[in-house]
């Protein structure tokens, strides 16, 4: 019961850490200037359609590929080919083990991929696996506001993640 207790305290604190907080002055403008340079965009802002400027803001980017911060160990128990997990060596083992205790792992922090190469081989499913789900496509807002490539191969890591509200947008385009 104390486990559960504690993975339940771990997943909250570790949800919170990673809610949208709110933008800065900063990246109202980038966002902004994103805006002004759509025309579609720029024909919300113009009509003050607040809704439709956050629905645009946060449609996705199809070639923008960014490192999750929120992969429940679920969704990792879902992927594993469980074969290799018991191949793995006791040092392995132990580094997963540890990984797994976390409740929802950040993949945008370079340690908890490395973990993930370390524990796993590289001719693995489950390495293969644990690194696509690692990832996601970005918002248009998210992509303005990360850092990197944002390629499959490459991807960003996000300086700021959410939805953009419709707040959010009266304060972009104001």
């Amino acid at each position: 019961m104390k486990r559960l207790f504690l993975a339940f305290v771990l997943f909250l604190v570790s949800a919170l850490a990673i809610a949208a907080g709110p933008l800065t002055s900063g990246q109202l403008q980038t966002l902004k200037t994103l805006v002004r340079a759509d025309p579609i965009a720029t024909a919300l802002a113009n009509a003050a359609d607040d809704v439709g400027l956050a629905a645009w803001l946060n449609t996705g980017d199809a070639t923008y590929t960014v490192w999750r911060t929120d992969v429940t160990i679920d969704e990792c128990n879902a992927v594993i080919v469980w074969t290799e997990v018991d191949g793995l060596t006791a040092g392995k083992a132990r580094i997963w083990e540890w990984m797994k205790s976390l409740a929802v792992l950040n993949a945008s922090r370079a340690n908890i991929r490395q973990g993930i190469l370390d524990a796993f081989a590289s001719a693995t499913a489950t390495r293969t696996a644990l690194t696509a789900l690692a990832k996601r496509l970005a918002s248009r807002a998210e992509k303005a506001l990360a850092s990197g490539t944002g390629t499959n191969a490459s991807p960003a890591t996000l300086t700021w993640e959410g939805q953009i509200t419709y707040a959010d947008a009266s304060l972009i385009r104001s």
